[in-house]
């Protein structure tokens, strides 16, 4: 089973933009609650910015 990279994933809460790191586990099934995997130590945010610092120095650890 392939997954995807590490994104940021955005989401409307409560009048709030907020973000957090995460990626889809089964790329053959559709990118929903169930199908995410959340990175560690990630929490929700409203600073994008430090997300896609996380997204990608995650990536850089996976991709070798």
């Amino acid at each position: 089973m392939a997954t995807g990279n590490w994104q940021v994933i955005s989401r409307m809460i409560g009048g709030v933009q907020l973000h957090i790191v995460g990626r889809q586990r089964d790329l053959s099934l559709p990118l929903i609650g169930e199908n995410v995997e959340y990175a560690p130590d990630s929490h929700y945010t409203t600073d994008e910015a430090k997300a896609k610092k996380l997204a990608e120095a995650l990536n850089k650890q996976t991709s070798g």
